[in-house]
This record gives structure tokens, sequence and C-alpha cells, in this order.
């Protein structure tokens, strides 16, 4: 027969893993006793045990409210070697009840040790109370305490692992929400760094790129695909938006991060920045670059996965609504001034008179540039577009934010104003053609010239839009008939 070699306490306590790093961050473990000697020889059998690259981390308390204060105030404690007798013959079990009910830490595992079973006899105090295991001081060996701490970490560990997914869980869900509400991609850019800095608890600070085009010219390591475009940066990296992360950027490591995201297509994790890939199903990338400090592990990524792929459909939303705006911007927004156009005068005009008609209130004035021809002729077409640009950007800053602007067409506008009798029109308008004969426009680097308008104002309320725009037009020509720069209103 084999003769049995003798177990080596030490060699199992160490578990082969003495050789792993102990800068991780240690297992938290509170031992609750009024025996000094108890704490000492705890501390003699755990001190030296790493398990899973975490070494182990002893707290002391002697009485149960000591151990109150503690788990009050520590965090992430998460074995609790409790004594039943201390201050009291069931203080230990009156603790069990705070740290559940009154703390609300159900997360802890608390192995009851007792050198006095009869006071808590064990069948009762399994079923009555919260704890996870139940040991007799005379039985609980070096060996048997190992066993029970290892097994309530692996525990500790599972139950953390599952609250850390609920959690991350309810951030996708609660940032997706937030992201399919934007609307605009630079609120989405803002967003997004926003978003996934509350997922991995560090500051908003990162890198937001787009790529413009589909024609992807590989470059250096050090540098992006010249066809990505930098459209958001926050705190440190906003010195990126100009060195666009090429050769002249100080973040090396980066732009090499960024790069590869770009190239592989995929997320990309270092100890510093995370790269995340959002993919919008039209061969275009966006990558969104966040600097944590925290350690991301595998866990984190799984969720970070889930919650990228969330994100790239709140981009492909953005995207889309952004393309949407743009053309109906197009159609209803006169290019060179960015006033209404004239159909789009039309469609807002008409629920306006509608309203007009019952409250007995509104101006249509038709505007022109004096001698515009002449600029034209004088100056070339480039000055008259300045020209024309001046004075939509003077009608948007005088103009109240009621009052419908459009370029009616050439150097012509029309202006619909309402809840304004005769006389306020007049006021309004004349101020108008003041504050513009009086402006002087640069039309060139050495050159500037200085314009005026006729203006044809009604408030004669008709039912049509159109017979109200043609009464102020025909004011109009009487403005310029009787000699120009002037306001004439019925």
């Amino acid at each position: 027969m084999t003769e049995k070699k003798p177990l080596n306490l030490k060699s199992n306590l160490t578990v082969a893993l003495q050789s792993a790093a102990h800068s991780h961050t240690p297992w938290r473990i509170l031992v609750v006793d009024d025996d000094a000697d108890v704490h000492a020889m705890t501390r003699l059998i755990l001190t030296k045990i790493v398990f899973k690259n975490r070494p182990i981390e002893l707290l002391s308390a002697y009485s149960a409210a000591e151990a109150r204060e503690i788990l009050a105030r520590e965090k992430n404690i998460a074995v609790i070697l409790l004594d039943v007798v201390m201050e009291t013959e069931d203080a230990g079990l009156r603790l069990v009840k705070i740290i559940r009910e009154e703390l609300k830490n159900n997360d802890v595992r608390i192995i009851l040790r007792t050198g006095q079973p009869g006071q808590a006899p064990e069948e009762r105090v399994i079923v009555d109370y919260d704890i996870n295991d139940y040991k007799a001081k005379n039985e609980l060996t070096s060996q048997k305490l190992f066993t029970s701490v290892i097994a309530s970490l692996r525990a500790y560990e599972t139950i953390m692992s599952l609250n850390k997914t609920r959690h991350g869980l309810e951030k996708i869900l609660h940032s997706s929400d937030s992201l399919f509400k934007i609307q605009s991609m630079n609120e989405f850019a803002s967003g997004i760094l926003t978003q996934l800095s509350l997922f991995l608890d560090c500051k908003p600070q990162g890198i937001i790129c787009i790529e413009e085009s589909t024609e992807v010219e590989i470059q250096p390591l050090s540098g992006l695909p010249n066809n990505m475009k930098i459209i958001a940066a926050t705190e440190e990296f906003e010195c990126c938006m100009k060195c666009n992360l090429d050769e002249s950027c100080g973040h090396k490591a980066l732009a090499a991060l960024m790069h590869r995201s770009i190239v592989e297509r995929k997320n990309q994790f270092d100890d510093k920045y995370t790269a995340f890939y959002l993919d919008t199903n039209d061969n275009k990338a966006t990558i969104a670059l966040v600097c944590s400090e925290n350690r991301i592990d595998e866990h984190d990524r799984n969720l970070l996965e889930v919650f990228t792929s969330k994100i790239s459909i709140a981009l492909a939303n953005a995207i889309h609504y952004q393309k949407m705006v743009t053309f109906e911007k197009a159609a209803v927004t006169d290019f060179l001034t960015g006033l209404n156009n004239r159909r789009q005068l039309l469609r807002l005009g008409m629920p306006l008179l509608a309203l007009a008609n019952r409250s007995n209130c509104l101006a249509v004035a038709m505007i022109d540039i004096d001698f515009f021809k002449r600029v034209n002729d004088d100056y070339g077409h480039d000055a008259g577009d300045i020209v024309l640009k001046k004075v939509g950007e003077m009608m948007n800053e005088r103009f109240r934010r009621m009052d419908i602007v459009a370029r009616y067409g050439g150097e012509e506008f029309c202006i619909l104003a309402p809840s304004l009798n005769i006389a306020q029109a007049f006021e309004l308008f004349d101020n108008f053609r003041a504050s513009v004969a009086n402006t002087e426009i640069q039309i060139s680097n050495d050159a500037t010239i200085k314009i005026t308008l006729s203006i044809g104002v009604t408030t004669d309320l008709c039912p049509d839009l159109d017979d109200m725009i043609a009464a102020a037009d025909y004011l109009l020509y009487r403005a310029k008939h009787n000699g120009r720069n002037c306001v004439i209103v019925k």
C-alpha cells in the first residue's frame, strides 16, 4: 500500500498563487470578535492567501457596534467572520439583522463563528438569519477556515458579477433612451462621450471621429486614415481638433489605438484608453475614444460590446435624421441668405393669416434694395451676394422671433409681422430702413458701400395671402416712385 503523504497546510493555503502580483485590489475581510487572540490567529492564517491574483486585506472590529461603524463607512467588504457572543449574548445575531435590513447589504458573505453553540443553535440560526456559513470555533481548523473563506469569496465574486451585469444593463437601457432622443450630430457626439463615460464611471473626456467617405487610404499607424474627421473632443484632447491625430499630435498611443480600431473594425482596449468602433451598416465608421483611469475587465468588455451595438443604432438614427433635416432645410431655405424661401413663406403664412383674421392684426411688408443692379455692375456679383447676406443677417437680428422673414426673389424680401397695427408697423420697418441706411457694408478688403431700402407695408387683411403680398408690392413701387429710401404703410 502506498503511504499517504502528510498534508502540507502551508502549501495549501498559498494554493500556488504566491507568485501572483499583489498590486491587484485586495479581498476585504472583516473579523468581528471580542477576543484579541482570535484576530491574531485569523490574521496569521489568512494574511498570506492570494486568491485569483488578489491578496487578502483584514479589517478588525472588537464589538458589534464597532463593526456596524466600519460597515457603514467602508465599501467592498467581501466576507465577515462574525462572533455571536460579544457585548451581549446575541450581539452577532443582532448585527446580522442590521447588515441585511438596515445597511441593506445583501452582498457580503457572513460566516458565523461561535465558541458557545448552545447559545445560538445551528438549525435555528441558519433558518432565522441570513448567514452563509456556521462554524463552531473548536471545529474551525486552519484548513476549514481557509476552505470557508475561499468558498465565500467565490460566492461574493459571483454575486458582484451578477450585480455588475444588472447595473450595466440598466445603464445600457437608460443611455440608449437618451441617445435615441438626440437628433443632431453635434448633440450625438457630445452625448456619446457623456454616456460612455457614465458607463465607465469616469470623466467625459475623449474624442469622436467619423468617416466621411468609403474610400479609405490607410496612413502609417501614427495617424488616422485620411478620410476620418474629428467632430468632437473634450478636455485634454481639444488640441487634437487641429492636429487630427497626425505626426504632430502628442497622443501617439491614442492615435495608434484608434487606427487599429478602424482597421480591425472592432473595439480596442489598453490600460488608459478605450476605442469604440460604431458600425452603422453603411460602410462608414465612427470611433469614440474615452480616457478612463478605471481598469476595464473582461466582464465590462462584454457589456460594452452590447452597449456599443445600441449606440451604433442610435448613431445610424442620428445620421438618418441629419440627412432628412438637411434635405428639408434645403427645400425651404434660401441658400444664400439662410432666410426662408418663397415656398416656406407661403406655407407658414397661410395659418398666420387665418389667425390674423380672428385677431384683426397682421402687417405684410415687401422690401427692395435700391439700385441693386448698380452694385452688381460696379462691384461684381460677389459684392451683390455680400450685400444680400448682410441684409439677411440684419433682418434676423432686428425683427422679432414671431415674424416670418423670407427672401422673395432677387433683391426682394417679404416679412409677415403679426400683432402690429398701422402705427406700430411703420415704426418697426422705418427703424429697420434707417439702420440699414446707416450701415457700412464691407464688400472687399479696401471697399465699403452703403445701401438703402424701399419698403411697402399693408395692414389691410385679405382672405388670400397672395393678395396682401400684391398690395404690399404695390406700396413698395410707390415708395420707389417717391424717391426711394422710404416706407409707405397703408
